[in-house]
């Protein structure tokens, strides 16, 4: 269900509108990566350490509270959060690994991404998380 946000009190960015909302999520989530792109050309350390955050799971709790405000909902995501990231962690040392033996880069993410994918189809096969 869609909540009108300016009905909702307490907010301190009120939209009238889900599709505005929506440009707005859209847009600083862009800026947010754009700046960790353009950061990692001179400070890789730093850029490195902002991408590890969780700053996609962070702003999804904004967003996700900011239009149902409901805990049991945010309780469910972050669970299965921390769930998903299991199977996520071989591709970054798949990664690690091939950039570290100079493998092509596109190679590299392919190698990476069919770990990552056999990874999520066996997490997902054993039922896990259900």
């Amino acid at each position: 269900m869609c909540r009108r946000f300016d009905s909702v009190p307490g907010h301190i960015f009120p939209m009238s509108s889900p599709t505005l909302f929506f440009l707005f999520k859209t847009a600083l989530s862009g800026l947010i990566i754009a700046a960790v792109s353009s950061l990692a050309k001179a400070f890789p350390k730093w850029a490195a350490l902002l991408t590890a955050l969780p700053l996609v799971t962070f702003l999804s709790l904004i967003w996700i509270y900011w239009e149902q405000r409901d805990l049991g909902t945010l309780q469910t995501y972050v669970r299965d959060v921390l769930l998903w990231t299991l199977p996520g962690l071989p591709f970054f040392l798949v990664l690690f690994f091939l950039f570290r033996a100079k493998v092509p880069f596109l190679l590299s993410m392919g190698i990476a991404s069919s770990v990552l994918f056999l990874g999520v189809f066996l997490f997902n096969k054993t039922g896990f998380l259900r």
